[in-house]
């Protein structure tokens, strides 16, 4: 250790210390701490250990990004020749004694039993709570209940509030585990909301002070709606640099948002840097995109990324050319970026930390409408301000907003810490390695002894208690209604009751979805300055549209100004009956358009449509007829004629069985949730090993052992998050007799999604027309057999990128191709270009070693068509 920290010229936290000292005692490791706390440093010191004592070590990263980060830093560490990196895309000296290497990598070679395990005696993985992430957290549960229990683990985690659960899981499965947690962050956080200029801490005084100012501080925060976008982020950025807390980030969670707020800034000629860092900037970019195509640097339209990055402000996100987002990442790194426009992208795990972080809102689209952020997200994107060693605090900042909770950002900024669910699920990949490698019976146990299984277990035992003690007050009940000696038929009729009302509940029901279906249709078409009658139960009044905001078709919204002179944000829930618009004002302009004069005369002009409006909606409700259930009528018609209806004690029977009821149907909710979740990831594991015995994949054995057939040992080869699919269609042949481009075209329908539904024209090739048609026939089949087994449902084919790629890999340059994209009408950047073509990439790796020698020969080519120009990541 002495002569790991005196290379290392550092001088231990005490957690950092605790974890030396649990690792030199041969103790697995678990370490929760917060972002930018140290922590890679316990993954170097285990590093330096294996190599001490002759052995290998594995660092293992979410992301390939991360993956070429940890890999130039470990090659500085420990020398080029000690250090290997092996992501999928790119194999660099993978007989190291350190290899870096993304999660699903090791997990695959675990399967295959490499070489590379023989004297492996440490594996570290970075960002173990990766494992809660619902599309990839199976692969840590993987590696962590298949890894040999002789190979010492290290889990390096952000702040999570259930490390000692995750601990205990960890010494179940593999033996003692040290759980090393601390909250103490090197350089101090604090969080402040930006408002009017003003940077106020975020405390409960906050929330008493806007209290104290009643309905004049909410019209006043109102009024700043007015101020433009782009005037806001100025002001935001310039605040900063005045308070000296630049270099920042600045979260958006829009793509578009980010690359827009670029172009704003360089519209408003801010400059964040000197002559000197401008051209410094400017020399590197120019040496990073020296081998890119003077064509395709037009089509990414390289000069205006320059621009940005000389004036020391650039975008970052999924979107972007993945060479630019380095260039990115680097100069921010070495402090010459002053400000980047990120996604939440930026704040998992790449190393960029800033002196302070911005964040724009408290909420993100997640594709269908706008959702808050979770305490894990803000935990995450603000545990990015404050560089160790360079920084003696952090700052969040927060810009205030008329749409702002204060009560949930001064939560957000209360809870450091969140839980750690698992997201482990079997899958079909899975389930044919294990059942090859180990059988059925100890692959089903080895899924109950997952961290899922663990969490849910322990909730069964809450749940038991719960179970018990209702019974017990159920029973009670039921003996109290006993004593008052009810007729036998009392049962049936409250059957008959409940019957009744629930008729009534779901006709209400169809009702309200029905209305509101007509009520955002009707705001979605609303305009600025329609005046609507809003009409509510027994009240209607007067709001002029001053905003419309219609993200998704059910979360259309409008900012009005209401006849009584406040405005407000009215939604589907605001209204009874569609919207009628009666009148239509034209608005002020400017920052002013809705305060103090104008308001007034835009409420007068509202008054005088007032009383036509009203009487309006007087004849609206008069008019009003809803469809009636038969249903419901001959229910009440059935529970009239009962003999007990009418009997003076039923209302006193009738009180006692509810009170029953009530606490009897909880019991079996109880009782059915229990029977659900004991054993259910192996009732899952069984249903997949049936579908795969059905498809082939699986048979029975002699001794009555499930064992792989030939076509299983091909599926356990194949690691994809479509791997039946794609083994199904090889092995159907379906894409035999495709030349490169079209078997490429076939690969990306199946692993390469758009990031919306669009639709694109039919292939010219009659040949790969049939192909497609038969690879969607497999997803059909696969989709109708998940469907029998209650199994989650196979992603459908989709065809948007398919002519994308079979341009790109006869040859086209990214211009056409972006160009062709646009065409097609698939909204595409150059960036979402390279992350599909490199899952088209994998996917066909995938096929080249399953399908016969022609296919295979083929599904190569397509991948060396693909692995060109700005697909082709050049790591040094």
């Amino acid at each position: 250790m002495t002569s790991f920290l005196t290379a290392s010229n550092v001088r231990p936290d005490e957690f950092q210390q605790q974890a030396f000292d649990a690792l030199d005692d041969e103790r697995d490791v678990l370490v929760s701490a917060p972002t930018g706390s140290g922590k890679t440093l316990i993954g170097e010191y285990a590093a330096h250990r294996a190599l001490a004592r002759g052995g290998t070590c594995v660092y293992t990263t979410p992301i390939k990004a991360l993956s070429n980060q940890k890999f130039r830093q470990f090659r500085s560490r420990f020398g080029t020749d000690a250090v290997g990196l092996l992501t999928g895309d790119h194999s660099i000296n993978p007989d190291a004694d350190v290899v870096v290497m993304t999660t699903e990598v090791l997990r695959n070679m675990i399967y295959a039993e490499s070489s590379i395990l023989e004297s492996l005696s440490c594996v570290v993985m970075d960002e173990i709570h990766y494992l809660g992430d619902r599309s990839r957290g199976v692969v840590w549960e993987e590696i962590i209940l298949t890894l040999g229990t002789h190979v010492q683990l290290v889990g390096l985690s952000a702040t999570v509030s259930n490390a000692d659960e995750l601990g205990d899981w960890l010494s179940s499965v593999r033996g003692d585990t040290a759980v090393i947690s601390s909250t103490h962050r090197p350089v101090p956080l604090r969080h402040l909301l930006l408002r009017e200029g003003e940077m106020v801490p975020i405390t409960d005084g906050l929330l008493r002070e806007s209290r104290g100012r009643g309905e004049g501080y909410h019209d006043r925060r109102m009024s700043t709606k007015g101020r433009p976008l782009w005037a806001k982020r100025l002001d935001a950025i310039e605040a900063l640099d005045d308070e000296e807390l630049l270099p920042a980030i600045y979260f958006i969670f829009s793509r578009a948002g980010c690359d827009g707020a670029v172009e704003q800034m360089r519209r408003s000629r801010l400059r964040l840097t000197t002559k000197v860092e401008a051209r410094d900037i400017g020399a590197f970019a120019d040496e990073a995109v020296r081998e890119v195509p003077a064509a395709d640097l037009e089509a990414l339209d390289y000069a205006a990324f320059r621009s940005g990055l000389t004036a020391g402000i650039a975008a970052h996100h999924a979107g972007m050319l993945p060479l630019f987002r380095t260039i990115v990442e680097e100069l921010f790194s070495d402090g010459l970026i002053k400000v980047v426009f990120a996604t939440e992208t930026l704040a998992l795990g790449i190393h960029m930390p800033a002196r302070a972080v911005v964040l724009e809102k408290l909420t993100k689209f997640d594709g269908e409408g706008h959702v808050p952020l979770t305490a894990a997200q803000y935990s995450q994107i603000t545990g990015r301000a404050g560089r160790r060693g360079i920084d003696i605090l952090g700052t969040a900042v927060t810009l205030d907003d008329p749409e702002l909770d204060l009560h949930v950002l001064i939560n957000l900024a209360n809870s450091p810490k969140f839980p750690l669910r698992s997201a482990f699920a079997p899958d079909y990949s899975m389930a044919v390695n294990l059942v090859s490698t180990i059988g059925d019976k100890e692959a089903e146990a080895l899924v109950g002894r997952s961290f899922a299984q663990f969490q849910i277990d322990k909730d069964v035992v809450r749940e038991a208690s719960a179970l018990e003690h209702t019974r017990r007050q159920a029973a009670e009940r039921r003996d109290a209604l006993d004593r008052l000696d009810p007729p036998a038929e009392l049962d049936d009729y409250m059957a008959l009751r409940a019957k009744l009302t629930a008729l009534e509940r779901e006709h209400k029901q169809k009702q309200r979805e029905h209305a509101d279906a007509e009520i955002a249709k009707a705001l979605t078409r609303t305009d600025e300055g329609d005046v609507l009658l809003i009409d509510r139960k027994r009240l209607a009044f007067l709001g002029t549209v001053l905003t419309v905001k219609s993200d998704s078709p059910t979360a259309a919204r409008v900012l009005c100004l209401l006849d009584n002179g406040h405005t407000k944000w009215l939604d589907v829930r605001d209204f009874h009956r569609p919207p009628i618009t009666v009148g239509r004002l034209v608005l002020p302009s400017g920052r002013r358009a809705t305060t103090g004069g104008n308001r007034k005369r835009l409420v007068g002009q509202m008054d005088r449509l007032a009383p036509k409006a009203r009487a309006r909606a007087k004849k609206l409700r008069k008019k009003e007829n809803r469809p009636s259930d038969p249903r419901i009528g001959a229910a009440r018609r059935e529970l009239a004629a009962h003999h007990l209806h009418g009997n003076e004690k039923l209302e006193l029977w009738a009180k006692a069985w509810h009170a029953w009821n009530e606490v009897a149907a909880r019991e079996q909710t109880l009782t059915r949730r229990i029977e659900d979740d004991q054993a259910s990831l192996a009732r899952r594991f069984r249903r997949i090993v049936n579908l795969l015995r059905e498809f082939g994949y699986l048979e029975q054995g002699r001794g009555g052992q499930i064992v792989a057939t030939e076509e299983g040992a091909l599926l356990a080869r194949v690691h994809s998050e479509q791997e039946l699919l794609i083994t199904e269609v090889v092995r159907g042949g379906a894409w035999a007799g495709l030349d490169s481009a079209e078997l490429a075209a076939c690969v990306a329908a199946v692993v390469a999604h758009g990031r919306r539904q669009q639709t694109v024209r039919p292939p010219s090739s009659p040949k790969l027309q049939e192909a497609l048609a038969a690879t969607e026939a497999s997803a059909n089949k696969i989709s109708a057999a998940e469907r029998k087994r209650q199994l989650p449902q196979t992603s459908d084919i989709d065809l948007a990128l398919a002519p994308v790629i079979h341009h790109w890999v006869s040859g086209g340059s990214l211009s056409e191709v972006l160009a062709a994209s646009w065409q097609e009408g698939v909204d595409l950047t150059a960036g979402d270009f390279v992350r599909s073509a490199r899952l088209v990439l994998d996917g066909l790796i995938q096929v080249a070693k399953i399908a016969d020698d022609q296919t295979a020969k083929r599904a190569r080519n397509a991948a060396d068509m693909i692995r060109r120009g700005v697909v082709d990541e050049k790591i040094t």
